[in-house]
């Protein structure tokens, strides 16, 4: 039987898209090589390798001059650029009142933990296992375990939710049931539900 649901922030709770969050500060010639520049190392920031201010002059130094600010906008302000998935909230909501427990585990930078407090829905959750505070990261193993442990969770009673395979292909192995999520928010449900 079905107890948890542990869901993904990124592309699931909130869509994060990279490109519509660049083209709120810059759309010229350039945006495909500052994309790359300003997003090829972001696990440094997922697994708190470097501080947010340590990772922007990182992506400065790798640009010239003319985009070094667009950088510094860009990652100074991008959680501002997420936005709500209405649909999942309404799942969360729902499945918090049939009496499941409801927790995260997401790849996340401390940036983002710190401002938080900006999204209420976060609130909803039993419980929260970010990458940066513990320096594990998915798709590796030792996050699962971790968030089992801390939690005293039975994979068996689980269900993972997340957008990137790879991420579900781990759960998998812990006996965790997954659920690869595409904006598919009926299927889901059905999921769940049906478990």
């Amino acid at each position: 039987m079905i107890k948890n649901v542990i869901f993904d922030i990124g592309n699931v709770i909130f869509y994060y898209n990279r490109e519509f969050l660049l083209r709120h500060f810059y759309s010229g010639n350039q945006f495909d090589f500052l994309i790359d520049k300003l997003f090829c190392r972001w696990e440094l920031l997922d697994e708190d390798k470097l501080s947010l201010e340590d990772y922007v002059s990182l992506a400065e130094d790798s640009l010239p001059t003319n985009l070094k600010k667009y950088a510094r906008a860009v990652l100074n302000n991008w959680e501002y650029f997420m936005q709500y998935n209405k649909e999942i909230m309404c799942l969360i909501r729902e499945l918090k009142q049939k009496g499941y427990k409801l927790y995260i585990l997401s790849n996340m930078t401390k940036h983002f933990i710190n401002n938080q407090y900006k999204f209420p829905i976060l609130k909803e959750f039993d419980g929260i296992i970010y990458s940066a505070p513990i320096k594990m990261v998915k798709p590796n193993e030792d996050i699962y375990h971790y968030l089992l442990d801390k939690f005293n969770l039975n994979p068996t009673e689980c269900v993972f939710v997340d957008d990137i395979k790879k991420n579900l292909a781990t759960a998998a192995r812990f006996g965790i049931k997954t659920f690869h999520y595409q904006s598919n928010t009926d299927q889901l449900r059905e999921f769940i539900l049906s478990l």
